[in-house]
Order: structure tokens, then sequence, then C-alpha cells
């Protein structure tokens, strides 16, 4: 059966006519209960904010705006414990289950109750009187005023003269049970000393501390004017964060055994000690039920002992030697340090000792009173953890009241915004704004949180340098216990430097896109990364179903047959280059240069390839061209000159002096023409068919052009200091630029004798190489055709092809050749080799 309790007040919540007006017609007659009504969760929402005086919700589980474990959500979001009951309808097994998780106070389903009202109104009361027990355990004076009024005794709180509580024995002796007539009453008009004077200077001096009041007698003035004798005992206490006085008066009239009050203390919600005064280091000779169960002690493990024997290990001393110094000056006392269990578990303590003195005003007994404080410390201690980890957050933080204006920043804010707490506190987050927000956003950022939503989003705010910053912004409103918002908490994660990177990464992504190369990625599994606009068009791919292809699938089995090898290389850590012709359908072949390179997580590990290739088809159609042209020209040249010495030489042998001395010049400036012809084949021949780059070491390959030199120049000073350790990624015809240079050298000497000096220069990034000779150096207008200061035109030409040959050469090297003029007579030629690790 359902048992009443004061008036309830039920918010029923649903769209169902019939159901809500037999609510509000059937529930009253089961108890003294009290309906309101609402059709929607919504409704219901704007009721409770309206009304403080719910007791218990009842939902149909569908709503028109919302489904009941949706409403349930945001009712737990304000009120955790209020009770809510759910109406749902047989086999709604998951509705229930996720109620349940949702935390629903009880469910009813419908069809198992033929008249559910007698188990509704059951449920109902049986979880308010739940409710309003739990919620007034919470609450410390309400706990204060439930121990009081646990008492039979007449017990009042007294602050400076007047009743600020009086429990409920001493509503019904003095008032009749009737609490409304109590309105802050002094203490003189209802109680008197046992002379008839005026009790208020007694209990004046209680509570400045200055004495006690024990078993005195005194009169308790009844509402009906009579006066009932009592003993009356008075002590110090803290009531309210204030002094106070608790005033026991027993009462005599009707000689009530002392077993009644040993009873209420044997009973009493709070662990109770009497220790002995008059005997050395103050004995217990008694510990009520609620100290055993709070210690684990059993009375007759205690009683003889000093309650020092919950001290431990983590004892704090302070609170020790207060007791201590209040006993030794015989005053009350309050203190909260940290005692042990008999098991050894830590709890935190609320200790109070008060003295009881006898008719002489001797000190003969300490009362003391236990309380389990270790709730309300380890939320404490939480909340000063919280505000330490706040003040060390890496993040910004900031606080604002009700209106927006702020209450507290955080260092790393004062970090991050260059304002000083003091500057920033009683302003606005207005402080803050760049300029690059709309309106349309803060309205939104305040519609959100005002609502009682969290808003996450972000932002560019300004610091008080000027600088613009991004952040990352979450702002969240703080609610009391009845809903409304007390203050907004916004933590700002500072994101410029990532937005910087993303904003270079779609630049390089931009840049990738809308490369002509043919770019691509493919992860571990050969399944593509991703591919640029150019790779798709060629080989035919849609982006959106990209990610699911593999290679295989994009370039087709039988090329991919051929390219897998390279893959492997890659894989293992290798830059893999090659040349490679494609085929397409219906479209001629193109002929890439197609390079593999590593890619690489933190830790190293290899995770992908990127691939490039580049188009060599029209590159290697027109190298096709030159050497056509150069073969065609050589072939001419060489047979055109052939009979022109031919000529030459019957010239000389049939002619003049005279015309045998031209015939000599005739041959050998054909002679030159050929050489520059077979030197113009070489360059042809770097161009076309370059050689691939290989480590060489350079003393080698230096030693080997000397060598080859002096076979022909075998009188000529040449001098080398090139280190001998020097590994160099060359190709081949370096050797072949190097003997050019120092012939060339030789041959420009003149009369004198010729002198060559090599020598190599490591640097950073690459090596210097310098042929240095004593000749009449290069012709300024040879260096700046060769350097490509000038072009070539009918003035400013190159008669060297030698020149020419070393530049392509240091052109395929990706280096540079440089002139300088030796002294006192001579040129430098420094040709530098990039150094790649």
């Amino acid at each position: 059966m359902y048992r009443i309790v004061d008036l309830i007040r039920v918010l029923i919540v649903t769209a169902d006519k019939e159901f809500a007006t037999a609510c509000e017609r059937v529930l009253p007659d089961h108890g003294d209960i009290r309906v309101v009504s609402a059709v929607s969760a919504g409704e219901a929402i704007d009721i409770l904010g309206r009304e403080t005086q719910i007791d218990c919700i009842v939902s149909d589980h569908d709503l028109p705006d919302a489904d009941s474990v949706t409403f349930l959500e945001a009712v737990r979001a304000q009120a955790p414990t209020l009770p809510f009951m759910l109406f749902t309808s047989e086999g709604s097994e998951a509705v229930a289950s996720r109620a349940i998780s949702a935390g629903v106070t009880d469910y009813i389903v419908k069809e198992r109750h033929e008249n559910p009202w007698d188990h509704l109104a059951t449920l109902i009361t049986d979880a308010v009187r739940y409710y309003r027990n739990q919620r007034d355990v919470v609450d410390t004076e309400a706990r204060a005023k439930t121990l009081l009024n646990a008492a039979h005794d007449t017990i009042a709180i007294v602050q400076d003269g007047e009743i600020a509580y009086l429990n409920d024995s001493g509503v019904t002796d003095i008032y009749g049970g009737d609490r409304s007539q109590i309105s802050n009453d002094s203490v003189a008009d209802v109680l008197l000393s046992g002379d008839d004077t005026s009790i208020s200077y007694f209990l004046d001096a209680v509570q400045s501390g200055s004495r006690t009041l024990d078993h005195c007698n005194g009169k308790l003035i009844a509402a009906n004017g009579v006066q009932i004798p009592v003993e009356i005992t008075a002590a110090r206490v803290m009531w309210a964060e204030a002094p106070a006085v608790i005033l026991i008066c027993r009462d005599v009239s009707q000689q009530k055994e002392l077993r009644l009050t040993k009873r209420a203390i044997d009973e009493a919600p709070i662990g109770i000690t009497i220790a002995d005064a008059n005997q050395p280091d103050n004995p217990l000779v008694y510990a009520n039920d609620k100290f055993s169960e709070l210690t684990g002690y059993q009375q007759e493990h205690v009683v003889g002992q000093n309650t020092r024997f919950l001290q431990g290990e983590n004892t704090d001393p302070s609170p020790v030697a207060e007791m201590r110094e209040a006993i030794d000056a015989e005053e009350p006392v309050t203190v909260e340090l940290q005692n042990y269990r008999k098991d050894g578990t830590e709890f935190w303590n609320r200790v109070t000792i008060a003295p009881v003195t006898d008719s002489t005003g001797e000190v003969t007994n300490y009362i003391g009173f236990q309380e389990n404080m270790t709730e309300r410390v380890e939320y404490h201690q939480m909340l000063r953890r919280f505000q330490r980890a706040v003040e060390s957050a890496g993040h910004s933080i900031y606080m604002t009241d009700p209106d927006g204006t702020i209450t507290y920043v955080n260092p790393a804010f004062e970090r991050a915004t260059g304002y000083e707490s003091e500057e920033i506190v009683g302003q606005t987050p207005r402080i803050l704004k760049s300029g690059e927000m709309s309106d349309e956003y803060y309205e939104r950022l305040w519609s959100t949180i005002s609502s009682g939503d969290v808003w996450e989003e972000e932002i560019q705010d300004q610091r008080k340098s000027g600088d613009v910053y991004y952040a990352h912004q979450t702002i969240a409103p703080l609610t009391d216990d009845n809903g409304e918002t007390e203050a907004y908490v916004a933590i700002q994660q500072d994101i410029s430097d990532r937005k910087e990177r993303e904003f270079k990464l779609r630049q390089y992504e931009s840049a990738v896109e809308g490369s002509e190369e043919l770019i691509a990625a493919i992860g571990e599994e050969k399944h593509y990364l991703f591919a640029n606009e150019a790779y798709r068009d060629f080989h035919g791919l849609d982006n959106e179903s990209l990610t699911e292809m593999t290679l295989g699938d994009g370039i087709g089995s039988e090329t991919y047959e051929t390219v897998e090898p390279y893959l492997e290389q890659a894989f293992d850590g290798e830059t893999v280059q090659y040349r490679m012709a494609r085929t397409r359908p219906a479209r001629a072949d193109r002929t890439f240069d197609i390079r593999y390179y590593p890619l690489e997580d933190d830790t190293g590990q290899i995770e992908g390839i990127v691939a490039t290739m580049h188009d060599l088809t029209d590159q290697i159609e027109r190298e096709q061209h030159i050497a056509s042209l150069d073969r065609m020209l050589r072939h001419t040249l060489h047979n055109e000159l052939n009979v022109i010495l031919g000529h030459a030489e019957m010239i000389q042998d049939q002619g003049s002096d005279q015309v045998a001395e031209l015939a000599m010049t005739i041959d050998k400036v054909a002679d030159r023409i050929l050489e520059q012809a077979d030197k113009q084949r070489e360059i042809v021949e770097i161009l076309v068919n370059p050689s691939d780059p290989t480590y060489l070491n350079i003393a080698d390959v230096v030693d080997t052009a000397v060598k080859r030199v002096m076979t022909e120049y075998p009188d000529v000073e040449i001098t080398v200091e090139v280190p001998a350790d020097v590994q160099l990624l060359l190709i081949p015809e370096l050797q072949r630029g190097i003997e050019e240079l120092v012939e060339n050298a030789i041959v420009h000497t003149g009369d004198a004798p010729a002198q060559v000096k090599i020598t190599a220069t490591k640097h950073a990034t690459m090596v210097e190489l310098q042929i240095i000779d004593n000749g009449p150096g290069i012709p300024p207008e040879e260096r700046s055709v060769i350097s490509g200061k000038d072009n070539i035109d009918s003035l400013t030409h190159s008669s060297g092809m030698g020149l020419w040959l070393v530049k392509r050469i240091m052109s395929r090297l990706d280096g540079d050749i440089q002139f300088n003029d030796a002294e006192p007579t001579g040129s430098i030629i420094s040709l530098h080799i990039p150094a790649y690790t």
C-alpha cells in the first residue's frame, strides 16, 4: 500500500489528454498529491524552470517534440536526483533499458496493470520520501537539524540572545507544535533562570566562551503561560559559521529517567564520546554505537584510552595541537583531521570537544562529537586540485558572470593574450574582438549559451598587441541547483600554428593538384593515398573512388609487373629513378622519367611512396631530331672537308711556294673544324644519351684525366692537390671535361713553358675544383657567353667548343662553372660540383 507524505507536486508529461485528465482526477484520491500537466518536453522544461517545488515527474514515452529518454536526459542535466517515472507499452524493453541507463527512477508497463493508479501512487510517494531524505542529508544545516529533532529534550540554537533554531520537542513544549509562531524570538521570553531572572546574561557569557552552563535550574514558559521546571545545559558551538549557544532544557517536572538521555546519546547519528577530565591523559569513559560504526572500535576496546589512538601516519599535528591547547585552556574546540579506522582505512573526522563543568564550575568531563567529513573534504580537495589544474593548464581559461563580465582568467590566458589579470577582470570578452568575426557569429554564440547549451567553434580573437590569433573555443554555462545560470566558463586552445600549417598545406595541395607533372602516392598495401589531376586524367581515374583502388587497378596488371621491382626498392628506403613508356587506348604512347620517394612516419618507418612522372616524350623527340641533324652535319662536314683537304694537298704538291703556304692554311683550318665537329658530337651525346650519375672518387677522376693529357704533352708541369677521400655523385664525362680544360690551358700558353695546377676544396654543400694556368687567359667575350651572361649573336659568340662541352657536363651535374684571372697571368676555371649526402 502507498503511504502518505506531505504535499507532493507531480508533473504529468503526455500528449494523451485522456491520460492526463485521469491523472489529475485519480492521483489526488491516493494521497496529498497535486498534479500539473504538460503536453510536450519543451513545455515541461518551461514549467520546471518556473516551478521550484516539483517533486516528481511522470512521463509518457512518445512526446510530440522528443522521446521520453531524451527528455529524461535533459532533466538529469539540471536535477540529477529528481524522481522520474516512465510509462511504456508492452514490448518496450529497449526503451526501458535506455531509460535505466539515463537514470530513470522507475517505469511502469501500461498493459500489466488493470488499475495502475494505486501502484503509481505508491511509487511516487516512496520515491519522493527517499528524494527528500537524501536532499536533507546533503545540506549540512538540515543534517544538524535532523540530529536535534531526534532528541526528546527541548534543544535550541541561540545566537545573540535570539532563537536561531528550535527542535521539534521545543516547538511542541513552547508553541504547541506550531513552528510558524517562531520569528527570531528572544530566548528571554521563553526561558527564565532558577531565580526568575533573565537567562540572557548567562547565555551571552557562554556564547563568548567565558563559561558554560551545566544542569542549572530554570523555567521554560509554554505558549499557554505554564512554567515548566527544566534543567539547563548550555555550551558554545558554531552555527552557520558564527558563534552560538546550544541550549538543552531537560524537563525535570516529570522526573524523566537518565536512561532516556543515555538512549538518545546511544542512538545519536554522530559519534559521541565522554572523557574523564579528572584522570591523567583524559581517558574515555563512554563511546556510543555511532562512534563504533564510524571507527570500527567497540566500546569495550576504547574505554580507558585517549582518542589519540585514532591518529596515524598522515594525521596533521597542527589540529591535534589545537585540540590539546583548547583542552588545557578548558575551552571548546572544533577541528578537522585525518583519522584511521580499526582496519587501517583513513577518514576525515570533524571533531568537536566541549568541557562539561559541575555546579562549582570545575571541569569534570569532556564531551566529544565525531562526524565523518570524508566526502566533503575530498570534494573540497578535488576543487583545490581542479583549481591548481586550471592555473597550470596550457589552454586559456576565463570565466564570466551571467551578464558576460569576466571574473577570472588563468595564467595561460595572460600569456596568450598579453593582458594581465587586473587589466581583463571586469571587462567583457568584447575586448578580444578582432573584427574578423561576423555579428551573426556572436548572436549564435550568445543564443546557444544563454539557452543552457555548450558552444564549441573556432574564433579569431585579438591579443593586446593587436595581433590576431586563431583559437578553438568552448563555452559552457555553469548552473546552480535550481538550473539557473550563475557563470560561464570558456576554454581557448590557440590553433594559430595549425591554421598556418593548414594554409600552407592548401597551398601545397593547390600546387600539386595544378602541377603538369603526374604525382601520386600509395600506401603499404599499394592502395592510392592521393593522385593529382594530371595523373588521374592520364590514367582515366575517378577521384571519388581513388582511395579504394590499388596501383595495379590504376595502371594495369601488365604495367604493374614492370614497375613492381622498382616499388620494392623504394619500400626498402631507396630513391628510385627510371624511364618507361606508358600506353593509353587510342592515344599515342608517352615516355616518362619516373621517380619514387619513400614516405616515412615520425619513427622513421616507411609507410608509403610518392611517385612523380615527368613527361619526356617531347624532349626525347627533340633530342632525336638533334641527333639526326648532328649525324647529317658531321657526315656532310667530314665528307666536304676531306675533299677540301685532298685538294689542299694537291695544291701544295703542284703549286708555287706561295700557293702551297696558302693551301697549308686551308689544311689547318679544316683540321680545326673537324676537331670542333668531334667535340660538338660529344656535346650532343651528353644531351641525347646522358649517363647515369654514380658515386666516384674525385681524386681518381682527376688522376686519370691528367695521365691521359700527359701522354700527349709529357713535358708539361701539372700539379695536383686533391683530397683522396672525397666521394661525389658524378658522371663519367667529367673526366673528359677536365682533360679538355687542362689541354686547352696547355695549347693556349704560347711559347712559354705551360704550368697547370689542379686543386679541390670541400665546402659544406659542394666541392670546388680549380684548374689554374699561366697562359694568356680566357677572353671576356668567351667568358660571358659560356657563363650565360650574354646571348650568342653576330658580335658575341664562343669559338671554344671545348668550353661548351665542359658547360654541358656541369649542367648535367647540376653544378656551375666560373672564370677568374690568375696572378700575375693566366686564368682560373672553377667547377662547383654539388656534394650530395
